[in-house]
């Protein structure tokens, strides 16, 4: 077991940038050697939103491979924080960060050296020395980056969703910080530059304000038990009070490749397939019923018939295309390409799946990835899904978001329109009659 391997789709990413002249050792040493200070303080971290923001945070850089220094007091943990396995926040934090990544671990405290970027929650202290110091900030349903002058008390209470969007919005900056050790500026385009500009002032909103709460999400099922869906079952396993099932079909086996963006895989925990880790460290706060194969027509009759809500992040687009002429009430698609991330619903009477998913490749390579881009898809999928269990309809101009991590002040939400000649909708029953022909992406899930 080691590093390298752990970190190859990341490193793979990394070479969209560097292209092949850069050595993997060079590539990996910018990720370790990224030193973070992630900060809270006790008027800042006696919340769940703030405590789910700084575990999320934490493992999102991590599985990165980044230094992360944990200042911050080790209060009891409010509420539930898989796959943390209890006790103090940094003390379980520091037993997760040793069974993450080989050779990579997280440390307690500040060690007097300079840090690359501090990063700190609502208005708690930064006394640390460091090159580029932010804040981070929440309401229930937006995360938020904020200038280290603006110190504001950390604002989401209860509810999760808004601090973890938070913490992704700090650890893609994070990566952007070990990306400038490259000197982009002087070896590559302008728009390069742009793309991997620094933020200090930026808001994301996963659902409008005035969204319910959603403890009763009922039964659904979940097409694959990789990234996407780990991202989706933490982050509603941290929902307090939740009440649910899922089944996940999936029959590969975890490797070391995977740590690099699953959320709630250690490497201690590798078991005989994905779905049964999921099961083993979801317990009873969200029960998952494993289904240990690949989802066809063919298994789904075996086990029983489709849940009315279905989740997908499978990186193979023709089970998509599938799973829709199951003609599903709700099904919901999470997935990512490089840098971007895209989540969309489809309900009778908006495009298909193959609508906006129309064009496969096949192709054996390794797939780049990193961990802050899955968890975006994550997020987005997730937030469709709770507004859709309180809300009769979600609006069909929402259908669909897509935007580039490294650049979250721009997303980009719309409704899709049914494709002239989709083979999916013909087998269904009739969808919006707009037959307007669009430019497909072929989206893959990581």
């Amino acid at each position: 077991m080691t590093l390298r391997t752990a970190l190859d789709r990341t490193i793979l990413l990394m070479r969209d940038i560097a292209g092949d002249e850069v050595a993997d050792d060079t590539l990996l040493n910018m990720l370790t050697t990224t030193r973070i200070a992630l900060i809270a303080d006790n008027e800042n971290i006696t919340s769940h939103s703030a405590q789910s923001a700084f575990v999320s945070a934490a493992l999102l850089m991590g599985r990165s491979g980044h230094d992360v220094h944990l200042i911050s007091p080790d209060c009891p943990l409010i509420g539930p924080q898989i796959p943390l396995s209890g006790g103090g926040l940094v003390e379980s934090l520091l037993d997760a960060g040793n069974r993450m990544l080989p050779d990579v671990s997280f440390r307690a405290g500040a060690d007097g050296k300079e840090y690359d970027l501090a990063l700190a929650l609502g208005d708690a202290p930064i006394t640390v020395p460091a090159y580029r110091a932010i804040r981070l900030n929440a309401d229930p349903w937006v995360g938020y980056i904020q200038r280290a002058s603006n110190a504001v008390r950390w604002n989401a209470q209860w509810w999760p969703l808004g601090g973890m969007c938070a913490a992704t919005l700090g650890a893609t900056e994070a990566f952007k910080t070990a990306m400038w050790k490259l000197d982009i500026r002087k070896s590559f385009h302008v728009n390069l530059c742009a793309l991997f500009a620094t933020v200090n002032d930026v808001s994301f909103q996963l659902a409008p304000a005035n969204t319910p709460y959603c403890r009763e999400i009922g039964e659904f099922d979940c097409i694959s038990g990789g990234a996407i869906t780990n991202a989706a079952l933490y982050i509603l396993s941290r929902i307090p009070g939740i009440a649910g099932r899922t089944r996940i079909f999936d029959s590969e086996i975890p490797d070391l490749s995977n740590l690099n963006r699953y959320m709630l895989l250690l490497r201690s925990d590798f078991r005989l397939a994905k779905v049964h880790d999921l099961a083993a460290v979801c317990g009873a706060k969200l029960p998952v019923i494993p289904v240990p194969s690949r989802y066809s027509a063919e298994i789904a009759r075996t086990v029983a018939p489709l849940a009315d809500a279905i989740l997908i992040g499978v990186d193979h687009i023709p089970s998509r295309w599938e799973v829709q002429r199951a003609n599903p009430k709700w099904l919901g698609i999470g997935a990512t390409s490089h840098w971007d991330a895209m989540a969309s619903f489809h309900t009778q009477g908006l495009a298909c799946a193959e609508c906006l998913h129309p064009r496969y490749s096949p192709n054996d390579a390794t797939i780049p990835t990193v961990a802050f881009v899955s968890f975006w898809a994550g997020l987005l999928m997730v937030s469709y899904f709770l507004r859709h269990r309180v809300v009769v309809a979600l609006p069909p101009n929402e259908q669909y978001t897509y935007m580039t991590a490294l650049r979250p002040e721009n997303p980009f939400r719309g409704r899709a329109a049914t494709l002239d000649g989709c083979r999916t909708c013909a087998v269904l029953p009739p969808q919006h009659p707009s037959r307007r022909s669009i430019i497909g992406t072929n989206i893959i899930s990581a």
